[in-house]
């Protein structure tokens, strides 16, 4: 009810019997979702005044629990898989030229697999277990780089890249093109060719962005949250 737009930032709750009704649960239980959305910024009590929606700028930056409902609220699923996207070319070309220094034959046995899991699944029409082996493979970059913030910077938006990368991997040219864009990585940490790693990392994340530019001027990426019956029977 507040963090999928129910109550837009800045309007304030209703009286607690009232919000309590409207998502079906207990006082006791809502006085406890309204001390976790506060603690996360979410909520604002004031005291005489009652209970206000913050704007999403106030709401905790990282917490996984928030950033899609954040993203929705602030442009859509178009522009959140946009911003995604530089957020990890930005964190990701960088990590995959530590990778080609530091990369142990541990990594290279994982991101092999990763790459041969994308294969199968592809050759099976799953894009669920394609995306799922896709991101496994940027995982296993971000350990080879042997650096933990990397992969700490990354983790909370992992689920919304997992989303992402469902919707690039609908046709099976996409898919075969990340498939190669993998493989060529893939080769180059195993080179040890940081320059080529940063180049084809480079290529590879400004494909993704093509290809959400065109569903996006297709239809095939939402601008907005859709909403459903479910979201609005939850107080957060």
């Amino acid at each position: 009810m507040v963090t999928d737009g129910g109550h837009p930032p800045g309007s304030r709750l209703p009286p607690e019997a009232v919000l309590a009704e409207q998502a079906h649960v207990s006082r006791l239980t809502l006085r406890e979702a309204v001390r976790v959305l506060r603690d996360k910024g979410v909520l604002s009590v004031e005291h005489g005044r009652g209970t206000f929606v913050n704007p999403p700028a106030r709401w905790v930056a990282l917490d996984p629990a928030l950033l899609r409902s954040r993203a929705e609220l602030e442009g859509g699923s178009a522009r959140s898989a946009q911003q995604i996207t530089e957020t990890r070319r930005i964190v990701e070309v960088g990590a995959v030229e530590l990778a080609a220094q530091r990369r142990g034959e541990a990594d290279l046995v994982r991101l092999r697999s990763c790459i041969e899991r994308m294969q199968h699944a592809h050759e099976r029409g799953d894009i669920v277990e394609f995306s799922v082996a896709d991101v496994d493979f940027h995982d296993g970059l971000m350990t080879a780089a042997c650096n933990p913030y990397l992969a700490a910077l990354l983790q909370p938006i992992k689920a919304l890249v997992q989303e992402v990368r469902l919707q690039t991997s609908i046709e099976p040219e996409m898919r075969l093109t990340a498939v190669a864009a993998h493989v060529a990585i893939l080769d180059a940490v195993a080179a040890g060719d940081e320059d080529a790693a940063c180049r084809n990392m480079t290529e590879h994340l400004a494909e993704t962005h093509r290809v959400i530019e065109r569903l996006c001027a297709s239809g095939g990426l939402p601008a907005g949250r859709s909403g459903t019956p479910d979201a609005e029977q939850d107080v957060s």
